[in-house]
């Protein structure tokens, strides 16, 4: 059997990055379109494409890369998937924490969005943690022949 090498990083990273961004983005612009309060809607809005979506979509990047080079677990059981799960939601919310601070420090961000990016650095790097320790190296299908024993003469 031949193994199906790894994709590249860049491959990788996309492969992580887009969905981390995409999905939260639009379930909270949608979201947002049917919220009856008009200042909360427009708020969720603006926080859809910006503090809820690339906080997700930068840890899960930062956790791709973190993890592309490592060999997945053989058997992933539910322990080793939680594990690597977990680890990657802390890593993420301290990383967002820091960075949050940073920018409420100085005036840039509203204390009101921590919870934004906290809650979706962690959904986002933890997605990724699972679809690394879920990977296994896939097995290229063989092509196999049957001979049938006749001669052509």
């Amino acid at each position: 059997m031949t193994t199906r090498p790894r994709p590249g990083r860049l491959t990788a990273v996309l492969r992580s990055a887009l969905p981390a961004y995409a999905f939260p983005a639009v379930t909270a612009y949608l979201n947002a379109k049917i919220i009856p309060d008009p200042d909360l809607a427009a708020r969720l809005e603006t926080a859809s494409y910006s503090t809820i979506a690339i906080p997700s979509a930068a840890s899960a990047v930062l956790v791709t890369l973190w993890l592309h080079n490592r060999t997945p677990p053989e058997a992933p059981t539910r322990g080793r998937v939680a594990r690597a799960m977990a680890l990657a939601a802390l890593v993420c919310a301290a990383l967002a924490g820091a960075v949050s601070a940073v920018l409420i420090a100085n005036g840039l961000q509203d204390l009101s969005v921590l919870q934004f990016t906290l809650s979706s650095a962690v959904i986002g790097g933890s997605i990724s943690a699972r679809a690394w320790a879920r990977s296994r190296r896939r097995t290229a299908p063989t092509t196999t022949t049957v001979h049938t024993g006749r001669t052509t003469s």
